[in-house]
């Protein structure tokens, strides 16, 4: 995932690569954003046939510089889609917003709350893991706020 502060030697993207994809699959990509938006943008944003499954929180310093290569998974804050399937799956608490996820962090670990709450004010989602199909992901192509993509994991047989 690329964070919207920084530059990098290389930008991914995989939207442009759907094409290529196969019509009878259901894919999973993650998107970096062009800035930091709250939430509730970043859900409005995103066309109703594609489903967000988890929200990358903006943990990082404002002062841009340049990285040789994404960030790494290991580092990455995020709020899973309580209103996906998949979200309910992968969450043990349904994070509704900003300030739920803050106040949840505070109890968790008070050092990461002051980090990541002094960026609220712009808006804590930098990116985002979305599901759907070829053509549904189609629609994010050429979005102004997509900074980047990057196909995540295998395509799965839409099964109906």
């Amino acid at each position: 995932m690329l964070c919207p502060q920084f530059k990098y030697k290389t930008y991914s993207n995989d939207l442009s690569k759907l094409t290529e994809y196969p019509n009878d699959k259901y894919i999973e990509m993650a998107i970096s954003l062009d800035k930091s938006y709250s939430l509730n943008e970043v859900k409005k944003m995103i066309p109703n046939s594609i489903k967000p499954t988890w929200f990358w929180v903006n943990n990082y310093s404002k002062k841009p510089n340049l990285r040789d290569e994404p960030e790494s998974g290991q580092w990455l804050f995020g709020i899973s889609d309580p209103s996906s399937k998949l979200g309910q799956a992968l969450s043990t608490s349904n994070v509704k917003s900003e300030s739920d996820f803050l106040n949840r962090l505070k109890k968790f670990n008070k050092n990461d709350y002051q980090f990541i709450s002094k960026r609220q004010k712009d808006g804590l989602i930098i990116g985002a893991v979305v599901t759907g199909t070829k053509e549904n992901l189609l629609l994010l192509q050429g979005q102004p706020y997509v900074k980047a993509s990057k196909y995540r994991c295998h395509c799965r047989k839409i099964l109906i």
